[in-house]
């Protein structure tokens, strides 16, 4: 899109991006509540002691405001987000029952 080569029509996020500020959304274009979006997020195993938990948040947030690393990560189309466990574990939960409730409505089976 950059290029010229492309052209954008929306994003499927809830708000516009940082790299493409002008480009609607898809509920701005007309589809009033739509979102798609892709994330990632560092999960540990279960019964991790809270302490080796708050450590790793904390070099993981630590990481994610190094100017460089966000740098890239925002040119590659990232939006970058830290937080706490409390805030990813909820946004784990929204995003679980969504795609599950999607799945039923939609009759979607693995053969």
């Amino acid at each position: 899109m950059k290029a010229g080569r492309l052209r954008g029509l929306a994003v499927s996020s809830l708000r516009r991006t940082v790299t493409f500020p002008d480009l609607p959304t898809v509920s701005e274009a007309g589809v009033p509540g739509f979102e798609v979006v892709s994330w990632a997020g560092v999960i540990a195993p279960a019964n991790t002691p809270a302490g080796v938990v708050a450590a790793l948040n904390a070099a993981m947030n630590e990481a994610l405001a190094d100017p460089v690393l966000r740098g890239k990560l925002i040119g590659l189309g990232y939006e970058v987000v830290g937080g706490t466990p409390a805030e990813f574990a909820s946004h784990v939960r929204r995003e679980s029952a969504k795609w599950a409730d999607v799945i039923k409505r939609a009759g979607i089976r693995v053969d």
